[in-house]
């Protein structure tokens, strides 16, 4: 397993984590606006799904637009959660728990965005000496052509010089 794995599972692994700690949290604050029962069950379902829908859509095998918008998807999960988190809060200590939950979630999941392996840099590389080498035919082709042309033109002005010669 190479490291850009191993830290692509640890952010998982740490989202999974945020889910578990903020799930109580959404339950206190969904019986703290009047929900019983079932609905304030559900409510961490509704938040949590949309941040596990936003964490599908970064999949690798979605376009960078889809991945733009499942982050952008898991950044609002993480502000609702933020929201629920900080009202169920009992006390100073449990809104700073609740804050650093989210935000440390927030952060490992934009750093997990930001992973790219070594072959990106060699592949950039690659393509930048491809482009170079074309760049150089391409100069070497404008130089050959410009002498062709110039040789021509010195070939007609001889032929004419000839022409001029043997006319007279």
């Amino acid at each position: 397993m190479n490291k850009v794995k191993i830290v692509s599972l640890v952010t998982r692994i740490y989202f999974l984590a945020a889910m578990t700690a903020s799930f109580t949290h959404i339950i206190t604050a969904a019986h703290k606006i009047g929900l019983t029962g079932w609905e304030a069950w559900s409510t961490p379902f509704m938040i949590d799904g949309l941040a596990v829908i936003g964490l599908v859509m970064r999949s690798e095998g979605f376009s960078k637009a889809t991945r733009r918008t499942g982050f952008r998807t898991q950044i609002t999960a993480g502000m609702i959660s933020l929201v629920a988190n900080v009202y169920a809060a009992h006390n100073l200590g449990g809104i700073v728990y609740g804050v650093g939950v989210v935000a440390l979630f927030l952060a490992a999941e934009w750093l997990s965005g930001r992973i790219e392996g070594a072959e990106v840099d060699e592949a950039a590389a690659q393509e930048a000496a491809a482009l170079a080498a074309k760049e150089k035919r391409s100069a070497a082709a404008q130089k050959a052509a410009a002498t062709r042309k110039r040789k021509t033109t010195q070939r007609k002005r001889e032929a004419k010089v000839l022409d001029d010669m043997l006319a007279r």
